[in-house]
């Protein structure tokens, strides 16, 4: 469901908004344990790829932060998850399906799982387009 509500559209304010409700009901300083047992969406995790970090998203919130030693950092931009798209589409017997690339992805080095084709580029049919235009 968290994803459908970044696929929705959700601004940053209206997710700002969910954080601060969250924080009224659960506490400020809000941990992403306590926003998630509380079943709020979207997803902790959607918050973090948004913001860049929990406390960002607090920040922005103008919630307390508490110290951290964790930091969140993508392993994946566009341009890559792209490449790894076409790479695919160029290998031997590619159907193009999602789920094929899926199966692919688990066993190809340096490939992003396709979930995360999803979240980068929003679908995998943007995938294909996206990675077809470098084919060319």
């Amino acid at each position: 469901m968290a994803d459908n509500a970044i696929r929705r559209g959700l601004t940053d304010e209206q997710i700002v908004a969910t954080l601060q409700a969250a924080a009224q009901r659960h506490g400020d300083p809000l941990s992403v344990a306590k926003y998630d047992a509380g079943g709020h969406e979207p997803s902790s995790s959607r918050i973090i790829q948004r913001f860049g970090s929990w406390n960002a998203a607090c920040v922005a919130a103008g919630l307390s932060t508490r110290a951290t030693t964790r930091r969140y950092s993508r392993a994946w931009d566009a341009e890559t998850v792209v490449a790894a798209v076409a790479r695919y589409l160029a290998s031997p017997g590619a159907t193009g399906s999602y789920a094929e690339y899926a199966q692919w992805a688990r066993t190809a080095e340096g490939a992003p799982s396709g979930q995360t084709v999803r979240n980068m580029l929003g679908s995998w049919a943007e995938a294909k387009t996206s990675a077809g235009k470098i084919r060319s």
